[in-house]
Formats: structure tokens, C-alpha cells, sequence
């Protein structure tokens, strides 16, 4: 195909993609169904479905019906629907042979572009946080946080929020013959008795916030990841930055509030065993 072909083919999909005209109403009603349930909306009725898509009875019927019939629903009485398992199928096969770097990757490089600072992902391993990922923040600060680097999981926050989803006899199994009780601020356990105090504050939040608290002059929020298949928390995603760079109120609320966003972004894709 000569250039001139081709720059007519490339001109011709860019106006498809720009014409709703192309576009199939009865598929994006379809999919915009699916994306309805949810952990608050496990079940709802044709009523509801009709309702929250805004188009008649007859029409959320003919729709529900087909996506029972292929599969996508299932009825579980006699007037609600829920998800069924073929939902999952659609993209299992190939989020499973993904890695969780992978599918994190392009969320955290979003997460990154949106409040600018550098973003992480962190595994445990035995009693330390190991740092898996890291997208660099925009702007003049670079992290220090590399690859591999390994910080004690006791005294941070990302560390604290992956144990306390642990069970209590694993936590004191993995601390048993530790010492390196280092203590970096006020909130820094000491031992295992104010390591598994500070665990049962921890396991009740959503995200942990440190101002200072590990590094005296940087601020850190921290989300956990959770595994689809499990339940279990997989990774932690975190942000760091100079304390310079935010007001400490606009970190507790914009910052925070994209974090938790973006986490529960990556869990949605998580599915590995």
C-alpha cells in the first residue's frame, strides 16, 4: 500500500472513531449495564437498571435478556439480576498471565500526571517493605525511593497498612526473633505489643497518611491493592513528596482522595493467585 493509501486509511479510521454515527446503541447501553453493579450494587432489578440508564422498562428488559442469555447475567429472583461469572472471563485469560507491574504501570503514570509527585508500589517480604515499582513526580525533586530498596515494613505506613490485613498470629510469627526496632517518630512501634496496638488502628483504615513521621521532611499516603481472587492485599500503591509541596490540608484531602482512586483502579485488575 502506497503512503497515499495508507494516509487516506489513517484519515478515514480517525473520522470513524470520531462519528457516533458508527457507533451501536444497543452495545454501549449493554456495556453501561455491566458497569452498573458494583460492591453497593451487587443486585438490581429491571426497574433499577431501567432507571439508571435512562430508558424504558421494554428496552432495559430486551437488554437484560440478552446479556442473560450470553451469559453476562444471571437472575437471582425473580425480579434481580447480578453479574455472572462470564463477566470475569472476558479479561481473566490475559489479566492472569499479567504481571501486577504491568497492569499497575499506566494507572501509576496517570496517578503521576494528575497531582505530579512520584509514585510507588510496595511488596512485603518477611518484615520489609520492598519497593517493586516507582514512576518519578514531574517537576525539579527526584525520588530517592529506587527499585528494590527495602525500608522496615514496623515503621511505615505502607508496611503497616499490608500487615494489619495479616492475621495476628502471622504478624507475630514474621516478628519473633526481631530486634531492629528502630523508631523514627512518636507513632513508630517499639515492639510487637505497640506494633500489633498500632495494627488494630491501622487495619480500620482505608489509607495511612505519614507528615514527617518516616522521613522528617517528606509526606507519604499510602492504599492498599487488593487481589480480585483472594480478597487479600497484594501491594500497596503510595506517593511521596516534600512537605514544601503541599499545604498539609490539600495532602489529607486531594491527594488521599486520588490515592485511594487509583488503588482501587489497580485492584480492579488484579486477579493473581
Amino acid at each position: 500500500m502506497n503512503s497515499t493509501n495508507t494516509d487516506a486509511l489513517l484519515e478515514s479510521e480517525t473520522e470513524i472513531n470520531k462519528d457516533d454515527r458508527y457507533l451501536v446503541p444497543g452495545l454501549v447501553r449493554g456495556l453501561a449495564i455491566l458497569k452498573l453493579f458494583d460492591q453497593n450494587h451487587p443486585e438490581m432489578t429491571i426497574s433499577e437498571i431501567a432507571e439508571k440508564i435512562d430508558v424504558n422498562r421494554s428496552s432495559a428488559f430486551r437488554l437484560i435478556h440478552t446479556l442473560e442469555f450470553c451469559g453476562y447475567l444471571r437472575k437471582t429472583s425473580q425480579k434481580a439480576y447480578a453479574l455472572n461469572s462470564n463477566v470475569m472471563e472476558l479479561g481473566f485469560n490475559s489479566l492472569s498471565k499479567s504481571s501486577l507491574i504491568d497492569l499497575a504501570t499506566p494507572i501509576m503514570k496517570e496517578l503521576r500526571d494528575k497531582i505530579k509527585i512520584a509514585v510507588h508500589l510496595s511488596v512485603l517480604e518477611g518484615t520489609d517493605i520492598v519497593f517493586t515499582n516507582n514512576v518519578q513526580s514531574i517537576g525539579p525533586f527526584t525520588s530517592n525511593v529506587h527499585i528494590g530498596t527495602r525500608w522496615h515494613a514496623h515503621a511505615t505506613v505502607i508496611g503497616q497498612l499490608i500487615l494489619s490485613r495479616l492475621p495476628e498470629s502471622e504478624v507475630k510469627h514474621r516478628y519473633a526473633n526481631f530486634t531492629d526496632w528502630k523508631v523514627y517518630s512518636e507513632r513508630t512501634p517499639h515492639d510487637i505489643a505497640s506494633l500489633l496496638e498500632r495494627l488494630a488502628y491501622v487495619r480500620q483504615q482505608t489509607s495511612m497518611i505519614s507528615w514527617g513521621h518516616f522521613n522528617t521532611d517528606m509526606a507519604a499516603c499510602a492504599a492498599p491493592v487488593f487481589n480480585q481472587a483472594t480478597h487479600e492485599v497484594s501491594a500497596v500503591l503510595s506517593v511521596s513528596c516534600p512537605l514544601s509541596t503541599y499545604t498539609e490540608e490539600a495532602f489529607r484531602s486531594e491527594v488521599v482522595n486520588s490515592v485511594i482512586e487509583y488503588a482501587n483502579k489497580i485492584s480492579k485488575f488484579v486477579y493473581l493467585y
